[in-house]
Parts: C-alpha cells; sequence; structure tokens
C-alpha cells in the first residue's frame, strides 16, 4: 500500500503534518477532509531503487531492542496524557527502522478507521507476539494500558535475559569445538604431511595408527570438497527431519534430557511457562486462553503436551497442580507445592513469579556449572585427538632404521 505524506491546517488554523497509508491520492486525500482538514501539501513517497521487494523482506525485521523502546516510550507518554494516536505517530517518526515505522503508521491507520489498539496490532504478527496481543486487549478492556504496557517491557527484559544466559552456555562450548576443529584440521592437513614427507616411498612399512592418520590427512587434502558435501548434506537432512512432526518430537525430548544440557532447558522451559503465565493471569486473560497462549509460545513439544495435560484438567474444572503433581519430570514436588498454596490462597498469579524467580537463579547456576564443566572436558577431549596425532607421528621413529634403510 502506498505511503503519503501530508501537510494541511485544521479548524484553529494549526498546522498538521503526518503520515498515511492508502490505495490512491483521492482516498487519503477524502479521509483527511472528513477529518476537518486543509489540505496544503500531498505526496506519495516514493521508494528507492535500494528498496526492492527483495531487499525489504531480507531487512524487514524489528529487534527485541526496539520493541522493548516502544513499550517503554509508548506507556510513558499515555500515561502523560498523549493520546495513544499523537503517541503512536511521535513513536513512528522518531524510529530509524523504516520497516517498524511503516508498521505503527498502518496500525495509526487502522485506529482512526475504527479498529482498537489490540485488532490493529494482531495484524501484524511478525513484530508483536500473540502474549503482547492479548495483554494489549486486556489493559484496553481494564483501563490500564500503560501499565500493561510497561508490565510487559520488564517481561521481555527478562526473558531477553534468560536467552542471553542460554545463549552463553551455548556458545561456549560451540567455540571450543570449532577452535579444536580447526587445529586438527590444520595439524592434518599441513604439518603431518611436511613431517610424513620423511618416509615417502614406504608407506607400507609405517604402523596402523599413522596409517589411519594418514588416511584421513590426504582424504582431507585431496577430497576436502567431499567433506563439505558430506556436512551441508547432513545439515540438511537434519533440517528436514526436524520439521515433520516425529522428528520434531524426538528433537523435543532430546533437548529435555540430554547430558549437561537437559536441565538447562528442563529449567528455563518452566521459568517461562511460570513468568508468561503469571503476566497473563495478571492482566487479566481468561486461565484457558492464557494457558493456550503459553502453548503457542513454548517451542518445546513435550512441554506443550505437559500445560496441554493443565488446560484440559482446567477445562473440566479442575486445578493445575493435579497434573504437574503427574509430571514430576518436569515439574518437581516444590513447584506442584507452591502452585497448591497459590490456588489456596487465590494469589497464584504471586506464586508463579516467585516460581520464576528461583527458576531463573536455577538457570545461572545451571549455566555456571555447564561452563565449568564443559571446560575441562573439551581440554580433554582435544588433549587426546593432539596425542592421537602425535603417536602417529613418533611411533614411526621408533623403528626409523628399519624405515629408512
Amino acid at each position: 500500500m502506498p505511503t503519503f505524506k501530508f501537510k494541511g491546517l485544521d479548524s484553529q488554523g494549526t498546522l498538521v503534518t503526518g503520515t498515511e497509508f492508502a490505495n490512491s491520492q483521492q482516498e487519503i486525500a477524502g479521509r483527511l477532509m472528513a477529518k476537518g482538514l486543509s489540505i496544503l501539501e500531498l505526496n506519495e513517497v516514493r521508494k528507492s531503487p535500494l528498496e526492492l521487494e527483495f531487499f525489504t523482506k531480507i531487512f524487514q525485521r524489528v529487534s527485541r531492542k526496539e520493541l522493548k523502546f516502544f513499550y517503554v516510550n509508548l506507556a510513558t507518554l499515555i500515561n502523560s496524557g498523549c493520546t495513544l494516536r499523537a503517541s503512536i505517530t511521535a513513536l513512528a517518526e522518531q524510529t530509524e527502522n523504516q520497516f517498524f515505522g511503516k508498521a505503527l503508521l498502518k496500525i495509526n491507520s487502522d485506529i482512526a478507521s475504527g479498529s482498537s489498539f489490540s485488532d490493529a496490532v494482531s495484524r501484524h504478527p511478525k513484530i508483536f507476539s500473540q502474549l503482547f496481543i492479548h495483554l494489549v486487549k486486556a489493559g484496553e478492556e481494564g483501563g490500564m494500558l500503560d501499565d500493561i504496557l510497561l508490565r510487559y517491557a520488564a517481561y521481555e527484559e527478562n526473558q531477553e535475559k534468560i536467552r542471553s544466559r542460554v545463549r552463553g552456555a551455548l556458545v561456549l562450548p560451540a567455540i571450543m569445538v570449532m577452535v579444536a576443529i580447526g587445529v586438527v584440521v590444520a595439524l592434518l592437513t599441513y604439518v603431518f604431511p611436511k613431517f610424513m614427507e620423511l618416509f615417502k616411498g614406504r608407506e607400507q612399512l609405517l604402523p596402523l595408527p599413522t596409517k589411519i592418520v594418514m588416511g584421513v590427512s590426504n582424504f582431507l587434502r585431496n577430497q576436502w570438497y567431499l567433506a563439505i558435501i558430506l556436512t551441508i548434506s547432513s545439515a540438511v537432512i537434519i533440517y528436514l527431519v526436524l520439521q515433520t512432526k516425529i522428528g520434531y518430537r524426538y528433537f523435543s525430548r532430546l533437548q529435555l534430557w540430554a547430558p549437561l544440557f537437559g536441565e538447562l532447558f528442563r529449567k528455563t522451559f518452566v521459568s517461562r511457562f511460570a513468568r508468561t503465565l503469571a503476566a497473563l493471569s495478571k492482566g487479566g486473560v481468561p486461565t484457558l486462553r492464557a494457558l493456550k497462549i503459553v502453548m503457542d509460545i513454548i517451542p518445546n513439544v513435550s512441554v506443550k503436551n505437559a500445560v496441554n495435560e493443565i488446560y484440559i484438567n482446567v477445562e473440566k474444572g479442575g486445578n493445575y497442580s493435579d497434573p504437574m503433581q503427574k509430571n514430576k519430570a518436569l515439574f518437581p514436588s516444590m513447584v506442584t507445592l507452591m502452585m497448591r498454596v497459590g490456588e489456596t490462597t487465590g494469589n497464584i498469579d504471586h506464586m508463579l513469579n516467585k516460581i520464576s524467580d528461583y527458576y531463573d537463579a536455577e538457570v545461572e547456576a545451571v549455566v555456571a556449572a555447564i561452563i565449568a564443566t564443559i571446560e575441562p572436558i573439551m581440554t580433554v577431549i582435544m588433549g587426546g585427538v593432539v596425542l592421537i596425532i602425535s603417536l602417529s607421528m613418533f611411533l614411526p621413529l621408533f623403528d626409523i632404521g628399519k624405515l629408512l634403510k
């Protein structure tokens, strides 16, 4: 939809400028005049050659930092007495992200056409999550939109901290593995072949370990493209398998029970479940709808199934804690007991926040433990590989007289 910039005078003679979306100049002119504006200028915003559809699709994204800035500043403006439309217009003009700015202007246009804020943002699912949309709807109905926006910004900040900790735990071993692979490849493709030139023409007399390492070295030097093809093919196959329901289900189980990392993911998902459900409950979202939203935002199938059991039980008039007690692997007894206390006292959202705070601290402890464990493990593995390569190089020296005869 084309974008138009306009300049006009309102009924009091005040200069008004802005940007609107419309299919034609006639449509936007009629809309502005219906608002009582006398149009002075109306021009279509032309796209530059760099704004081709292919490139805009690549860069059409909004960072979490930009969204957090939007939530906090929109809440501040509304709390200060600014109208919703004026606040959104100001933030749209302030943002440097053109894609986000256009989306905000479209939201503003939809609100001007009679849509609610929650309906307007729901038309941009690539930017705004279902959790945010439902909280905004609850905030509109309860007349506390500014409070909801601030609360959601705090929620997103907490979730980003958790994601950072998990990334930190996963990035370190990935870097160590890449460094180890780089060192091994350098040894096998440069150092080892140089050393083996001493025994050129006598390869049949070399010890078996040396022959094996030599075979790997020759493969990496002469058929390296096959190694790349094999790596890419394996990655594609894994990706395709994960796109199937069965493959993703097994991956979800592996994610929760993998050695070393399983505990990290279990605690992270429990924290996310509790924090999200608490935010929705406190925001006034109905219980069943809140559980549905939690199922949508948690990517792990096994956790989804556990939340679905809670949903079915609540739908039948039951409570949260009974299904949780049956799934002790994911929800330990302490969590179930805290939920039971929250149900008894009628303060579930407060208890959910307590659970989430506890598990956030647990995630930090698990990340520290993983980092402390991975370093010696990777050191031992790396040392073992280097030892094997070294032995394959030095074993022939023990019988060098026969080899050089």
